[in-house]
């Protein structure tokens, strides 16, 4: 294992150390007398690159039953084999941070390399309902594996709204598309507005350990979107919940102006006074210009042996509903932009104060990009060793329908960008930051995740293939829908799913993924 990589690992996560308890299992290689057996698969010829491990060598990797059954230095036989000479063979990319829970959005992210995208800072309730909704429904016809949190703005929603019987927010989109839904992607709910009775708190907790216990990965909270409705009651019960379960709390922090850290102070403090672990979305999103600032804090906690991680995501802006609260405060101060600075995303329109209002009021459901981050905050954070790569990739419903690029693009930007063409982050490591790290933030309470993020015998066979000279996002915030480049070939749970950069056509290999179901 290279000095870099020790490096990252060792000091990048406590969460890993506490929660997990033990080492990463190391690549198995075969001895080099090899069983004539055939495989289901073969990847031949490639440079295998495993994080977890520190491989990074020439060898075939054969596949039986979905998952690795051999790495090896001497050819394999099987009844497909996928020649990788010439190209990257790392683990698939695991997202945790992506709404793109569409058909349309799962085939951008697998042509990216993402072979599972877990929906995890806004979640569902209960989480095994995430994916089910038509026609945006992926659950049983998905391109690449799949899960969510419990997330508490829909238990909030189930307590606040039951007569709405609304808990999630792909159920809210497809109940727009299909006619029936009460607001779209909007954030103008009770959910979001309205303040928890006290008398509500043990109701909360108790259906957050239910489905913390039935599966849910972790608890998702888009605090900054009900900042005003969430005291320090609910979200102290919340992180409670979530230490008594050992399951992380994953969180849009409330966001001060431009870059105040109150809102990281805020749940880093509920980590020390409970026990909970935290993970801090889109990092560079929320801290704007005190990056640095943010960053020093959350390692200080970590070397306090707090069990607090973060992520990022390599774009200069951000994006949302219209609706969201943070529009009803003074956002022009928060974000230090001004109505020119934020764009329609479904056409691309730069808004002036008139049609800025004008949207509001009719189409509350809209998203926006708001222009307000520079490059030389995204690169920090990005470039940083110990932050994870997430995506935070909007739902894509048509291609008539503009998304941001990040939404098709992050992972082939960070490693085509800043990988090769900046040379700022080595390719290792770059690697880590999309496989073995978000794995393991997870894998203590799953054991789909425990076997996802790595290159090892009895891991899943999840691997993506790419070439590292023409790897390169092409999406841009005009014309988003352009897949990455480089990409050549993609299996997920053994299935070739990509080749040649194509998707193969009726082949949806994808499970969803669960955290350990209670047996009480």
């Amino acid at each position: 294992m290279n000095t870099r990589i020790k490096v990252l690992l060792g000091a990048m996560l406590p969460f890993v150390v506490i929660a997990c308890g033990q080492a990463p299992e190391e690549s198995q290689e075969m001895p080099s007398a090899q069983p004539v057996d055939m495989f289901d698969a073969v990847v031949a010829n490639g440079r295998v690159m495993d994080p977890a491990s520190g491989l990074d060598a020439v060898r075939h990797i054969g596949i039986r039953d979905g998952r690795i059954a051999a790495i090896s230095e001497t050819a394999l036989n099987g009844s497909v084999v996928v020649d990788a000479a010439g190209k990257v063979v790392a683990p698939g990319f695991v997202d945790l941070h992506s709404h793109g829970w569409t058909p349309l959005s799962q085939r951008y992210q697998l042509l990216d390399g993402v072979t599972t995208a877990l929906e995890l800072e806004s979640g569902a309730y209960p989480a095994t309902s995430h994916g089910i909704y038509p026609p945006i429904a992926i659950a049983e016809r998905s391109l690449i594996n799949y899960g969510a949190s419990t997330g508490h703005a829909w238990v909030r929603s189930r307590i606040l709204e039951a007569d709405q019987a609304i808990t999630g927010m792909d159920q809210l989109m497809a109940g727009t598309l299909n006619g029936t839904g009460t607001g779209g992607l909007s954030m103008g709910r009770p959910a979001f507005h309205s303040p928890l009775p006290a008398e509500q708190l043990p109701v909360m907790q108790e259906l957050l350990r239910q489905d913390l216990a039935n599966g849910g990965l972790g608890i998702g909270m888009l605090l900054d979107y009900m900042s005003e409705s969430v005291d320090g009651a609910e979200l102290r019960a919340v992180f409670e919940v979530a230490a008594e379960a050992d399951a992380p709390v994953i969180v849009h922090i409330r966001r001060g102006v431009a870059g105040d850290p109150f809102g990281l102070d805020e749940v880093i403090g509920l980590a020390q006074e409970t026990g909970a672990a935290v993970h801090v979305c889109h990092l560079q999103a929320s801290a704007m210009g005190g990056i640095e600032v943010f960053l020093g804090k959350i390692r200080a906690a970590q070397r306090a042996g707090l069990r607090i991680t973060t992520e990022s995501f390599p774009y200069n802006a951000g994006s949302t509903a219209i609706s969201a609260a943070v529009f009803s405060r003074n956002w022009r101060e928060v974000f230090a932009i001004d109505y020119g600075d934020v764009e329609w995303a479904a056409t691309g329109e730069r808004l002036t104060e008139e049609t800025w209002h004008e949207y509001r009021e009719k189409q509350p459901g809209g998203t926006v990009i708001h222009h307000y981050n520079k490059e030389r905050w995204t690169r920090i954070a990005t470039e940083a060793p110990d932050v994870v790569v997430a995506s935070d990739a909007l739902p894509a419903v048509s291609e008539a329908q503009l998304v941001a690029p990040w939404s098709v693009g992050t992972f082939a930007r960070v490693l085509g960008h800043y990988a090769r063409d900046e040379g700022t982050l080595d390719l290792m490591t770059a690697l880590a930051k999309m496989t073995i790290m978000p794995a393991r933030l997870l894998e203590h309470l799953s054991d789909d995740l425990a076997r996802k993020g790595r290159i090892a015998v009895g891991a899943d066979a999840d691997l993506t293939i790419f070439d590292p000279t023409t790897i390169a996002d092409r999406a841009t915030y005009r014309q988003p829908f352009q897949p990455s480049a480089g990409i050549t070939h993609v299996l997920v749970n053994g299935i070739p799913v990509v080749r040649d950069g194509e998707v193969v056509p009726d082949r949806f290999p994808g499970r969803r993924v669960l955290g350990r179901v209670s047996d009480s």
